[in-house]
């Protein structure tokens, strides 16, 4: 497993259970606690970096190694952009080509799924085969 490291700004914005969600309390929070970290340097000076405990991460927060259908979660830094839009394009094609729409309070469910499908190395042929699937 590679070791994450985050800002204390990252840290906060993903609202992890039992973690404080402003960048300074997330900053006194690791120092109390010990958290593991690194300074990096970069154009705007020196920052801290941090690995976040094991504990928060087990309690529900997005894991890059987690296997379970349609962790979208707000906030999350690990969502890959240009794969939703691929998501998104590919399924807004083949409703219209169909005269198909989805309710919308579903759209967010179908979509969470066919993206978690092209995380896991599924293409667009296959994405369209799944519509095909929930559509027939």
């Amino acid at each position: 497993m590679t070791k994450k490291l985050y800002s204390a700004s990252e840290i906060a914005q993903m609202r992890l259970k039992g973690l404080p969600t402003s960048r300074d309390n997330i900053r006194i929070r690791a120092e109390s606690e010990g958290w593991y970290r690194e300074e990096q340097t970069g154009r705007g000076g020196i920052k801290w970096v941090y690995e976040i405990p094991p504990r928060y991460i087990a309690e529900g927060s997005p894991s890059e190694e987690s296997n379970v259908a349609g962790t979208i979660v707000a906030g999350s830094s690990a969502i890959d952009l240009q794969k939703l839009q691929m998501v998104e394009t590919v399924l807004e094609e083949a409703l219209r080509a169909r005269g198909l729409e989805i309710d919308p309070a579903r759209r967010g469910a179908v979509v969470a799924f066919l993206y978690d499908y092209a995380m896991k190395g599924g293409n667009q042929d296959g994405i369209l085969m799944a519509i095909k699937a929930l559509v027939a």
